[in-house]
């Protein structure tokens, strides 16, 4: 592989240590970021907030979080979990998804535990969604916090996007939403008109996503 175009870093020059990210060159794209990132995961030098002393890996923690997680696919990961499961869309909302959420006109994950949760392991690892690649319990610089989410809910509201077009959700209902609920919905109606959500409904892989674009908006 030649060098990183993006830079994981530990920022010390706040009150407390904060992960942020660098981008080194304007051609890099989510996979090289995702790459980056995944060995804060097993770094048990960050502080983590809910990690067994405040210092472990994400692998042997024991609050996991996939336990109750609301998880809805970015579309690259959602296109990936359907191909793994070996059914169709269709299938896999009414086999994978929350019946309840569904009728919300949400695709929820079944929770409590995670439907690819096996003896405390992500089943689906290398294809999770990004809400999980991203997830850490530890404090994030504020732009980069900004630019993971950013990433994230329009990945979420490009496969609300596709979901629609394609018939997988029923029209939505006038109530019966929880706050949680509310917030999925507000976050994706928000990012569903963002000028980045046509990177994934065209990307097949998450090489097909650039990082400028999304860096480039917030001024950094």
């Amino acid at each position: 592989m030649g060098i990183s175009r993006v830079e994981v870093y530990l920022d010390q020059a706040q009150s407390e240590p904060a992960v942020g990210v660098r981008l080194l060159d304007k051609g890099a794209t989510l996979e090289e970021l995702l790459a980056a990132w995944q060995p804060l995961c097993d770094d048990p030098g960050i502080y983590k907030q809910f990690a067994e002393g405040n210092h472990s890996s994400c692998r042997a923690c024991r609050v996991n979080c996939c336990l109750t997680a609301y998880v809805i696919p970015d579309l690259v990961a959602f296109k990936r979990m359907v191909a793994l499961s070996s059914s169709s869309y269709e299938e896999f909302v009414a086999t994978c998804c929350d019946p309840e959420k569904v009728k919300l006109g949400l695709l929820r994950i079944k929770p409590n535990p995670c439907l690819f949760l096996q003896e405390k392991l992500c089943s689906i690892y290398p294809s999770r969604a990004l809400i999980c690649r991203f997830y850490l319990c530890a404090r994030l610089q504020g732009k980069t916090e900004d630019f993971i989410y950013r990433i994230t809910w329009t990945g979420i509201a490009a496969t609300q996007i596709f979901a629609e077009k394609n018939g997988l959700l029923p029209p939505p209902p006038g109530g019966g939403f929880t706050s949680l609920d509310r917030l999925f919905l507000d976050m994706i109606a928000r990012h569903r008109q963002g000028p980045w959500v046509d990177y994934f409904l065209t990307a097949q892989d998450y090489r097909d996503i650039p990082l400028a674009p999304f860096w480039d908006d917030q001024g950094a």
